[in-house]
C-alpha cells in the first residue's frame, strides 16, 4: 500500500467541490430549492476525526513503549487511516461546493446559516483527513520501501 499524497487529496477536494458546485448551480437556476443542512454533519465528521486522531496517538504511544501491537490490528488501522484520509476530501468537497454557491448571496440569513454549517463541516472534513494521514503515517513500517512490486526472482 502506497502512502497517501497530499496533492492527491487536494485534487480530490477541488474536483468534488467543482462537481458539487456545478450540480447545485444548475439545480438552483432551474428553480429547485437548495437542500437544508443540519448541524449533525459537522458534529459527526468532527467526532470521527477525533476518534481517528486518538487512535493514531494511542498507537504511537504503544509503539514508543516497546510493546509490539498486533500486526493484523495495525494493518486494519492503516486501512482506516487511508480511508479517513480519502473520505475527508470527498465530504469536504461537497460542502466546499455548497459554500462557494452560497457565498454569492450571504445577505439572506438562511443562506448565511447554511454557509456557516458548510464551513464547519469543511473544517471537520479537513481535520478528518489530517487525522487519517497521521494514523496512516503512524502505521508505516520503518525501513520498508514503498513500492508494491513483487521481488525479482533469481535468473535460472
Amino acid at each position: 500500500m502506497r502512502p497517501t499524497r497530499t496533492g492527491t487529496l487536494v485534487a480530490l477536494l477541488l474536483g468534488v467541490a467543482a462537481v458539487a458546485w456545478g450540480v447545485l448551480r444548475v439545480a438552483e437556476t432551474r428553480g429547485a430549492t437548495l437542500p437544508t443542512l443540519g448541524w449533525t454533519a459537522p458534529a459527526g465528521v468532527g467526532l470521527l476525526s477525533v476518534v481517528v486522531a486518538v487512535t493514531a496517538l494511542a498507537l504511537r504511544s504503544r509503539l514508543g513503549s516497546g510493546r509490539p501491537p498486533n500486526p493484523l490490528g495495525t494493518a486494519r488501522m492503516a486501512v482506516l487511516g487511508k480511508a479517513s484520509a480519502h473520505v475527508g476530501p470527498i465530504v469536504g468537497g461537497l460542502y466546499l461546493g455548497y459554500l462557494v454557491l452560497l457565498a454569492a448571496r450571504l445577505d439572506v440569513s438562511d443562506r448565511r446559516d447554511r454557509a456557516l454549517v458548510s464551513a464547519l463541516a469543511l473544517v471537520a472534513a479537513v481535520l478528518l483527513s489530517g487525522a487519517g494521514l497521521l494514523l496512516e503515517r503512524t502505521c508505516r513500517v520503518k525501513g520498508a520501501d514503498d513500492d508494491d512490486e513483487p521481488p525479482e526472482l533469481p535468473a535460472v
